[in-house]
């Protein structure tokens, strides 16, 4: 079940299928991505898609493997690539790995979550490095937001 429905959910994603991937989500689930945020209910899910996803890049690969399900919570990780249509890095490739974090609530994803180092995306588009700063500063205050308990360590 959770093998087969990551590969929906990433063929969805490469073919820019917003209501096929909207549907794989409870009416109120959430798709926090580590790049645009979160999006949260299915419209919005199909929004992210089409106007940030598909808008951004374009011949998109996902391969998800190495599955780990318990409960309602479920691990793969990921590689990941797409090319740039951003104007200033217009036809770069980004090659990335990552895990998914998938939550569920009956059959339905309530959220999905990832962990990527964004770095090593910048690097290969050649973002300016002081813009890099500033955007891994605005992750990491979301980083906290996400997750008070992070401020807490000592």
């Amino acid at each position: 079940m959770f093998d087969t429905l990551t590969k929906n959910f990433t063929k969805c994603i490469c073919q820019n299928d917003g209501e096929g991937l909207a549907n794989l989500f409870s009416k109120d689930g959430c798709y926090h991505d580590y790049i645009y945020g979160n999006f949260r209910g299915r419209e919005n899910i199909s929004i992210m898609l089409s106007d940030y996803f598909h808008r951004d890049g374009e011949d998109f690969f996902w391969e998800m493997y190495d599955h780990a399900l318990e409960n309602n919570l479920g691990y793969v990780k990921y590689r990941f690539s797409f090319i740039s249509k951003i104007p200033d890095y217009k036809g770069r490739k980004v090659v990335i790995p990552g895990i998914g974090c998938f939550e569920f609530e009956n059959e339905f994803i309530k959220n999905y979550s990832e962990a990527v180092n964004g770095g090593l995306a910048m690097v290969q588009l050649g973002v300016n490095p002081l813009k890099m700063e500033k955007v891994f500063l605005k992750w990491l205050k979301r980083s906290f937001n996400d997750d008070p308990n992070l401020s807490k360590i000592k």
